[in-house]
């Protein structure tokens, strides 16, 4: 029985990723999913999150900011998603910036609380993988 399935990340600008993995990790409407070769199939949306993919010793850590995730019964896993960045590629001091801005909102009248929430989460999650780089 397979170990690895094949892994699809396309954005609304086209293929970001292809690769093969053993184990990945991301948060959905239903809370965080781990998934292994040969899962149930299911479509299930994203929530604004760190995607976890492991493959051997190797561990790429991304945060996404929502979308869709189809896993079908053929070993793939196909995740569509609104934007995507690996810990190495964020801007740390801009994440940073944001989520004080979006703090910054939150405590205001008259404001898009939804939206306000939604910028600090992708902050927050921004954050949280820039931090998991090794030098």
């Amino acid at each position: 029985m397979d170990k690895s399935f094949k892994v699809l990340i396309s954005t609304p600008y086209g293929k970001y990723l292809e690769t093969q993995a053993e184990y990945l990790s991301v948060t959905t409407g239903m809370g965080v999913l781990g998934i292994l070769a040969n899962h149930t199939p299911l479509i299930t949306n994203l929530e604004i999150c760190e995607l976890e993919i492991k493959s051997g010793k190797e561990t790429l850590n991304y945060a996404i900011s929502g979308g869709l995730m189809n896993i079908k019964p053929n070993n793939e896993v196909v995740l569509l998603v609104n934007t995507i960045e690996r810990g190495d590629e964020i801007d740390l001091d801009r994440a940073m910036k944001s989520k004080e801005r979006a703090e910054k909102r939150l405590n205001e009248d008259n404001v898009d609380a939804a939206r306000a929430r939604a910028s600090l989460a992708r902050a927050l999650v921004r954050i949280a993988v820039s931090n998991k780089i090794k030098l």
